[in-house]
């Protein structure tokens, strides 16, 4: 008695159905990953976004900051008088690195207007009140930062 064994049908290429079938992934298969990547992309990039976004205007309150205790620095050095417009240049003789620090979102020194409204993403402006303090206003990237430092008046 002979013993039968079922054979396996063979493609035109020589080899079986079944080992052509273990060779990679079908078109579906890809596409559906493409998918699940393309889901998880549309849900991380717009939060990486606000992410950088805070991260730049918290840069910016640090800038703040720091202005604030040149101005303070100086009202200590000129017997409690604060800054004004002519001053500017002694301001930025206090600051580290003796200027004003880095605007984050242009990556060029912060422009400091004086007595005017900053109007680009990462300026702060100083304005002299007229009791002889000051207030320092900062922008982010879509609206002014709060809260305004006023002091001395």
């Amino acid at each position: 008695m002979k013993r039968q064994t079922k054979q396996t049908p063979v493609s035109n290429t020589g080899r079986s159905a079944k080992q052509s079938r273990e060779g990679g992934f079908t078109l579906i298969e890809l596409m559906i990953v493409v998918v699940i990547i393309g889901i998880l992309a549309a849900i991380a990039i717009p939060n990486f976004q606000r992410l950088i976004k805070r991260s730049k205007e918290a840069s910016v309150r640090g800038n703040v900051h720091t202005i604030q205790i040149a101005v303070e620095a100086f009202a200590v050095d000129h017997g409690a008088v604060y800054p004004v417009q002519a001053d500017d240049a002694e301001i930025q003789a206090i600051l580290p690195g003796g200027g004003y620090p880095e605007n984050p979102f242009t990556r060029t020194a912060t422009a400091v207007p004086w007595n005017a409204d900053p109007a680009d993403p990462g300026e702060i402006s100083i304005t002299s009140l007229p009791g002889g303090g000051y207030m320092l206003r900062a922008r982010g990237l879509d609206a002014m930062l709060q809260p305004d430092i006023v002091a001395g008046d």
